[in-house]
């Protein structure tokens, strides 16, 4: 097995671990506590599990490719390359067709990951915005526009190469540049950077309606910001695959981390809970505040008034938040956010 699959199968493999992680909690944990109890499965949980899918799909597309043509070239297969591999040079070259075929596919399941999980995110900062009256058409709006971004990056992917066999095809010329699918590669990072941005700046309205201690109110802004780092990885990738030609080699590298560091970041929120919720043993505590009674109490950081949902503040421009929320509370610990989760 070459680096380049070897590189490929582990971050995929850590990435599938976090997510049957998150998956298996929320399924097979159950809560004693309260009924309100954040272990339980969410729509974004749903997009988590199926972006098992194409990321499984992904991998074995991209190793087998590999695997049948670890150079990647376009040229004509010869005798040598044949004899040492030990098959004809009929065989050869179909192996070669087969390789550049599954990019295709693997560049599709690629940008699904992706936006499987950009939903992922949009769905649980939803939790936090839909109590304003401005937050499900919010919602609803950066839902369809990570959507429909999805349908456009799919455009160059498939009509780049002009029969789409040119992708496939032998170039012992060079002349053919389609099957360098640069069309893609800058179609994607655009909308992957404007996805990401949205996603970024999208909960940080609530901050000014809730009345939370510095601490906390610096781990939501973090938590929020942490998507910036696909940012900065879409931005560094796109120049260093240009100036190397578009290797296939270099994509690939760069794709897998990106998927790795995305899968991180979608998670991070579930993970920090868990965390937390280890840390204080799921104690009880909490359980007798009538807020902890609410619904949606371990989803939703701002409890929900006619204020907020007339989108203004009250006269104090701050939502009232629980006491198990506040520093000078005994009965709980502020940083512990129980609702991220």
């Amino acid at each position: 097995m070459s680096a380049d699959v070897t590189f490929d199968v582990v971050t995929a493999s850590i990435c599938a671990t976090l997510i049957l992680v998150r998956c298996g909690y929320r399924i097979f944990s159950r809560c004693r506590v309260h009924d309100s109890c954040h272990r339980t499965w969410h729509a974004d949980d749903a997009y988590m599990a199926f972006a098992i899918v194409p990321l499984v799909g992904r991998t074995s597309c991209i190793a087998v490719s590999f695997v049948l043509n670890p150079t990647h070239t376009y040229g004509p297969a010869t005798p040598e390359v044949a004899a040492a591999r030990g098959i004809s040079v009929s065989m050869l070259q179909e192996d070669y067709v087969t390789s550049h075929k599954l990019l295709i596919p693997s560049r599709i399941f690629y940008a699904l990951f992706l936006w499987s999980l950009k939903l992922c995110l949009l769905n649980f900062y939803s939790r936090f915005v839909d109590v304003f009256h401005w937050g499900k058409v919010a919602t609803t709006a950066l839902w369809w526009f990570i959507v429909v971004s999805f349908f456009i990056v799919l455009i160059p992917t498939l009509a780049e190469c002009r029969p789409l066999s040119l992708v496939w095809s032998p170039d012992p010329t060079g002349q053919n540049t389609c099957h360098r699918a640069l069309g893609n590669l800058i179609t994607m990072g655009v909308f992957n950077i404007i996805t990401d941005i949205a996603l970024i700046v999208f909960p940080f309205p609530i901050l000014r309606h809730v009345k939370l201690d510095g601490k906390v109110k610096f781990q939501l802004i973090l938590l929020f910001s942490i998507a910036g780092l696909i940012v900065v990885i879409t931005i560094m990738r796109m120049p260093m695959i240009i100036t190397q030609s578009v290797s296939q080699r270099s994509r690939s590298m760069w794709a897998s981390i990106e998927i790795l560091c995305a899968c991180i970041v979608a998670n991070t929120a579930f993970f920090y809970a868990l965390l937390k919720d280890y840390q204080r043993g799921h104690d009880t505590r909490v359980a007798g505040s009538s807020y902890a009674r609410q619904p949606d109490y371990y989803m939703q950081a701002i409890p929900s008034s006619p204020d907020a949902r007339r989108g203004s503040a009250p006269s104090s421009d701050r939502l009232d938040t629980p006491d198990c929320w506040r520093r000078e509370s005994r009965s709980s610990r502020s940083s512990s956010i129980p609702m991220i989760a």
